[in-house]
């Protein structure tokens, strides 16, 4: 009588613990003077955003490369929205202050980033099969595009 199990169906999530040098941009563009330091490491530590990866210019044995800067890392946040892919350091800091602007890439005007951890080899398949199916679809509409310019 009386007992209530206290935290029952709220499971957080465990991340492994992160270095504290990866809760703490290196490589910013221009100095951000709005960026709470402690909240951004309390979110990083949660496993709420990515840590703040060394980037590399080339593939390197990293996984994901962020569609806003070029560079690769171990892995990425992802818009809420649609999915896609951008790193904490140089460009998820860079937008958060002017969310005004909505997703960078399909534009919906409520933009949030969640971190997944690693993608799966089948996610990333899946990604790769979709631009395949997507770049071959253009191709078939080129071709009839200009065989319908050559009958006119």
């Amino acid at each position: 009588m009386g007992n209530v199990a206290i935290g029952v169906g709220r499971r957080r999530r465990r991340w492994p613990e992160v270095e504290e040098r990866l809760t703490q941009p290196r490589r910013l563009l221009r100095q951000l003077s709005d960026v709470d330091s402690g909240r951004l490491r309390r979110l990083i530590r949660s496993g709420d955003l990515a840590p703040c990866f060394d980037a590399a210019e080339d593939d390197a044995g990293l996984d994901e490369d962020c569609p806003i800067c070029f560079y690769f890392y171990p892995s990425l946040n992802r818009s809420k929205c649609c999915g896609k892919g951008i790193c904490t350091a140089d460009c998820q800091l860079h937008l958060a202050p002017d969310n005004s602007l909505g997703c960078p890439f399909c534009k919906t005007a409520s933009y949030a980033v969640e971190y997944r951890g690693n993608r799966a080899k089948r996610e990333k398949k899946l990604d790769q099969q979709k631009e395949q199916n997507t770049s071959e679809s253009k191709k078939k509409i080129q071709s009839k595009s200009q065989i319908a310019d050559e009958l006119t």
